[in-house]
């Protein structure tokens, strides 16, 4: 009876293994339109890891001091979103991966390496 069970539970493994390894992945380099947008979030069990101070400087320099100010002025770098605090309303700035058209509905920032140099603009 054991040998029963072991072997259906082996079949069973065997049959999900291959299941998974049958399933059509992304291909490499293809667009699944996921960014990093910057300026959307809530707080920070939604925030990403990582947020540099060249990241600050570039949406500075988008919207201006004074604008970054009123939005995001209690930005600070962190290395993970449970370091990152709340997002957009306690004017902290932090990123969520959402969809090109989520960002840009929510009034997202993006932010690009242009050249080794960060350079946000409106998504």
């Amino acid at each position: 009876m054991k040998s029963t069970k072991r072997n259906r539970f082996l079949m069973a493994a065997v049959a999900g293994i291959a299941m998974g390894a049958s399933a059509p992945a992304p291909l490499r380099g293809q667009d699944t339109d996921e960014v990093q947008c910057y300026g959307i979030n809530s707080c920070h069990a939604q925030a990403k890891c990582g947020l540099e101070k060249t990241d600050i400087e570039a949406v500075r320099a988008l919207l201006g001091d004074q604008e970054f100010k009123a939005r995001f002025g209690k930005s600070r770098t962190h290395s993970c979103g449970a370091h990152s605090s709340c997002g957009a309303q306690e004017k902290i700035l932090n990123w969520v991966q959402t969809s090109g058209a989520a960002c840009k509905a929510q009034d997202g920032i993006l932010i690009e390496d242009n050249g080794g140099k960060k350079v946000a603009k409106k998504a």
